[in-house]
């Protein structure tokens, strides 16, 4: 997982109440690798978007293609607006 989508997942969850720590703890117990979004990351998600704009994909959600555009591993969302992605990233949709 992208630090930058790990981030806005603790973030979102303050959304409803839920206090940052816990959040993190209870991510902390997934065991999820948390990539850094390094300089190689940053030009990969500003590539995507030309690919993404008219689709309105945000940030975070180019942060995570690129993560998995530069571990050369699929990405998985429930977002089914990535299924009109024109990227060369393989999304699996769970939902």
């Amino acid at each position: 997982m992208s630090a930058v989508n790990y981030s806005e997942t603790i973030a979102n969850a303050t959304d409803y109440g839920v206090d940052i720590e816990t959040v993190h703890r209870a991510l902390a117990s997934l065991k999820l690798t948390i990539v850094p979004f390094d300089e190689e990351h940053a030009v990969v998600a500003a590539s995507f978007r030309p690919l993404t704009r008219k689709l309105n994909v945000s940030f975070a959600d180019r942060a995570c293609l690129s993560a998995a555009a530069v571990a050369r591993l699929p990405v998985l969302t429930g977002d089914r607006k990535w299924e009109n992605i024109p990227c060369p990233v393989n999304i699996i949709l769970i939902r």
